[in-house]
């Protein structure tokens, strides 16, 4: 154990990974206690609202601004001076902050045509407003996370995001002015909690983190037209990813009905944790990678290692205690969900391939391969989730999304064996 926590503490891989695991395993647990606590206090139409607030605010917040995100991941190993490290820092700010404005605008303004209920709070309460400035402040506290892992110091965004589940959790069991206003303090919760920790964050970066960062606006303009085309392919890269996630309990509803939507999510939930797997090594596998791109193919296999090691205890969960788990939450949703849990767990494995594979394009700046394979997924994905959905109920969902990984793979492996026939022709032709 010893020995084991040592070179966790010297592999910058391993101990991204697990730092990220455990800050997904965090906000998870602090979450669920968080919405119980909400559930006591207020009634279930204003948990309902602040709810949808919330998954607006993250949704559109990451869809807006998700490639600055990586793009920081891919540039700051690059910059060898302060001032050009805090050149970029800044730009990405910028860029994500006037994003992620204009997204809110966007949401506040459509949110009232597509529901009645948001029409009614928009009339009696500052949502509009509220949601407006909450988007920028969740963007920079999830840049500042990007911004920790490529520097391989995700310790710090384990710290800011316990901070914010912990104030979070705090603020809503304190009474405050708001607490006859229902959903807005709920809303209000967030808000407060995650500018709090932005400030820990930037404390943080200022103390711990190897360059000093100072805001630099001359030069900002032309950094960012020299970023353009990167994050152009990073944003296609992770909307692409993403899309699934969200999109695929919203087709359920749509081809099945409301009920077998509750139980699909459910269950989608529980398999997000198989893919936050893959996703947490994948992304440290990105950031080291862009330190260190020579060393790209030994990292790649510890990171192959380090997502077998830790998928195995949960997949064997699923498959023998799937069951159980699903119970707990009611009869029907173990009747409803266990073959789609087998499913998804099962998924988990070209999902891993997939997830290594596009860091490793990330790393070689292959964009437009790394892409292609996600959209082509997302694309399959859905497109089958549409069709067999009438034809095979709930497990047509998870078979979609499984068809569309091993398509995934299959790329990823004829791009392979096509780079290595092109590196053993052109040695031939060298040695000619």
């Amino acid at each position: 154990m010893v020995g084991l926590a040592r070179r966790l503490l010297a592999d910058s891989l391993l101990r991204n990974s697990g730092y990220m695991m455990a800050t997904t395993l965090v906000t998870a647990v602090t979450g669920y206690l968080y919405w119980i606590l909400a559930t006591h206090l207020y009634p279930a139409r204003e948990i309902g609202l602040a709810s949808s607030l919330v998954s607006v605010m993250i949704l559109v917040s990451n869809m807006a601004t998700m490639g600055i995100g990586a793009l920081l991941v891919q540039e700051l190993p690059r910059q060898q001076t302060d001032r050009a490290w805090s050149t970029v820092i800044t730009a990405g700010l910028v860029a994500c902050t006037v994003a992620s404005m204009f997204a809110g605008m966007v949401a506040a303004f459509i949110l009232p045509f597509i529901s009645g209920e948001f029409a009614a709070a928009w009339r009696q309460a500052p949502y509009a407003i509220l949601l407006i400035i909450s988007m920028p402040i969740w963007s920079i506290a999830t840049l500042l996370d990007q911004l920790f892992i490529a520097e391989r110091s995700a310790g710090n965004m384990l710290a800011r995001n316990t901070a914010f589940a912990v104030l979070k959790l705090a603020l809503l069991a304190t009474p405050v002015v708001f607490i006859q206003t229902g959903a807005t303090s709920i809303y209000v919760t967030w808000i407060l909690g995650t500018a709090a920790s932005i400030i820990g964050g930037i404390v943080l970066v200022v103390r711990q983190l190897k360059h000093v960062y100072r805001p630099v606006f001359r030069g900002m303009g032309e950094q960012l037209r020299s970023m353009f085309s990167s994050l152009v392919g990073h944003h296609l890269i992770s909307v692409a990813s993403l899309a699934p996630m969200y999109l695929l309990s919203v087709f359920v509803a749509a081809r099945l009905n409301a009920a077998d939507a509750g139980y699909f999510y459910t269950t989608w939930m529980l398999g997000s944790m198989f893919f936050m797997v893959s996703y947490a090594v994948a992304t440290s596998l990105f950031a080291d990678g862009s330190h260190h791109a020579n060393a790209l193919a030994r990292k790649v296999r510890s990171s192959v290692k380090l997502t077998g090691i830790c998928l195995a205890p949960p997949m064997l969960l699923a498959f023998f205690g799937g069951r159980a788990i699903l119970s707990l939450f009611g009869p029907s949703y173990a009747q409803q969900g266990l073959v789609l849990l087998w499913i998804l767990a099962a998924s988990a494995i070209p999902d891993a391939v997939t997830n290594i594979y596009v860091s490793m394009l990330r790393v070689r700046q292959e964009l437009h391969k790394a892409a292609v394979l996600n959209v082509g997924m997302a694309a399959v994905a859905l497109a089958l989730a549409w069709i067999l959905l009438p034809i095979m109920g709930l497990i047509g969902a998870g078979v979609a999304w499984s068809v569309g990984q091993l398509v995934g793979c299959l790329f990823a492996g004829v791009d392979m064996l096509a780079q290595r026939y092109s590196r053993a022709g052109s040695i031939t032709v060298e040695v000619e």
